[in-house]
């Protein structure tokens, strides 16, 4: 018999732990009556994704269910390693997974769209737009039927957040970037060698070293960690506008989801969303600030490309498309979605 691998012993024992719980206290609610939901996040507890979007969720769910319900966050790795989290959240040895996208990709091909394409969306807002409210809601209909098919329930409340490069040394044209090692994940390897720069896989705890040792020259992350991790000490550019976005995610495991009442259903389902709107808004005024302070206190240099320079990003990233739509037989049908969008927008990646 083939020996079970360490992430899927570390699951195996949560399940066995989850239903002797279960067999003692009726379930995932508790002797008092509260249902009581565990919930990992992927993502740090300092970031903003996990501050005003995650741990605003839960308090959403507590006040309005009037503390029917309640939802335990545990930072990243607490339980399973963050890409053990959907197939821990999948056997509900945890009720819910928190992070994104690219961490669900051996079940969910269709997350490699979920969580941001480069080249597509320049502002949150159409982000929000597209994925949840376009053609009365078509693409986030379909992510979820995805999630669905493996015993989840993907929440309305996709939270992008702005990629940008950050840089050891200011970057002011396109051109400087040819050569340049190139720390990215998810589609980002390929954007970067797109760019005729090289990619550099790190997990991002090693980023700042990195950029401090001159392992890497730079670091596609969303924009505000030049603050939120003091990438500031190490690196003085901030290349934008946005090359694309990163989207954190929620989900939920279905058994768990279906067997509450439907005011909590809809309770769950209303919080998350509004959630991604308090999220949306918070770092959009944050930021702002961050920036400033970056280019005040820290010496960076933010840089935004002129269009003439930025359709080479566009150009960069526009076979990306075809390859997130061959994924999947919904991952094409959400790239089409995509393209119709982004005509409409008049975003010209769509005809590279």
């Amino acid at each position: 018999m083939k020996p079970m691998s360490t992430g899927s012993l570390t699951i195996f024992f949560l399940l066995i732990g989850a239903l002797t719980r279960a067999g003692c206290s009726g379930g995932s609610g508790g002797g008092d009556g509260i249902i009581r939901w565990r919930a990992q996040s992927g993502i740090s507890s300092t970031s903003w994704q996990y501050t005003d979007q995650f741990a605003k969720f839960a308090e959403l769910v507590k006040e309005r269910s009037g503390g029917r319900l309640e939802i335990q966050i545990f930072p990243p790795g607490t339980i399973v390693d963050a890409y053990e989290q959907f197939s821990a959240v999948e056997k509900k040895a945890i009720e819910m997974g928190m992070g994104v996208g690219g961490y669900n990709l051996k079940q969910v091909p269709e997350a490699y769209i979920e969580q941001g394409l480069f080249g597509t969306f320049s502002s949150l807002e159409d982000f929000v737009d597209f994925y949840i409210y376009y053609r009365d809601g078509a693409v986030y209909q379909i992510l979820d039927a995805a999630y669905r098919e493996k015993g989840t329930h993907l929440l309305k409340s996709l939270g992008p957040s702005p990629l940008a490069l950050i840089s050891k040394e200011p970057i002011t044209r396109l051109q400087q970037v040819r050569g340049l090692k190139i720390r990215g994940s998810g589609a980002a390897p390929d954007l970067i060698t797109n760019l005729g720069a090289v990619p550099v896989t790190l997990a991002p705890a090693e980023v700042y070293i990195a950029l401090q040792t001159g392992t890497i020259d730079g670091v596609i992350m969303p924009s505000y960690t030049i603050g939120t991790i003091n990438l500031w000490d190490v690196a003085k550019g901030v290349l934008g506008p946005p090359f694309g976005q990163v989207a954190g995610d929620m989900y939920v495991n279905l058994d768990a989801y279906n067997a509450l009442p439907e005011d909590l259903k809809q309770v769950v389902d209303e919080s998350a969303e509004e959630a991604m709107h308090h999220y949306v808004e918070a770092i959009t005024r944050k930021m702002d600030e961050i920036q400033d302070l970056a280019q005040r206190e820290h010496g960076v240099t933010v840089v935004n490309l002129p269009d003439e320079e930025y359709v080479g990003i566009l150009r960069a990233a526009a076979p990306l498309l075809e390859k997130a739509a061959s994924r999947s037989p919904r991952s094409r049908e959400i790239i089409a979605l995509m393209r119709e969008y982004l005509t409409e927008k008049g975003n010209p990646i769509g005809s590279f």
